[in-house]
């Protein structure tokens, strides 16, 4: 493969992380839905479900509701042709009913991985995996017994 072929596919691959971390910074962390609309084709599909760009936004709303002052720090992407993957630390503090737990007031932090697919510049697929578990641990856990945060993600970064 020529120098000229390599550069331009790795230009596509880092254009993709970035598309990632401005969805985390300014969807989740910020609350900015209107975004979705460019980011997000008209048939995006969430976990093989068609749900276009409305998906995205009604995952953060809820999200965001559930927890104040929620952020999302992107730590290690990899990109492989159409494919980015990003492993992220979320934070926040719990005012909203969430699976089933009322409001407890706590701080809470947990991990997980976002695989896209992204074609002309819009995400087209995603599939991810996030620790609900860990987080549903931190809000049931009686006082004093609270798991410690997650770490960032950015920390771990090598």
């Amino acid at each position: 493969m020529t120098a000229a072929a390599q550069g331009g596919r790795s230009s596509v691959q880092e254009a993709n992380k970035a598309l990632a971390r401005r969805w985390f910074d300014e969807g989740w962390s910020r609350g900015e839905l209107e975004v979705a609309d460019e980011i997000f084709a008209p048939r995006f599909l969430l976990g093989g479900k068609p749900v276009g760009p409305g998906g995205p936004k009604e995952s953060v709303r809820l999200r965001r509701t559930a927890f104040s002052g929620l952020t999302v720090q992107v730590g290690l992407q990899v990109a492989e042709g159409p494919w980015v993957a990003s492993w992220y630390t979320t934070r926040g503090t719990h005012v909203g009913e969430f699976a089933g737990v009322a409001p407890t007031g706590r701080a809470i932090s947990s991990e997980g991985i976002q695989l896209w697919r992204v074609e002309n510049g819009l995400v087209v697929e995603d599939r991810n995996v996030f620790d609900v578990q860990r987080v549903l641990g931190q809000l049931r856990a009686p006082e004093g017994k609270i798991p410690g945060p997650a770490p960032f993600a950015t920390d771990l970064r090598r």
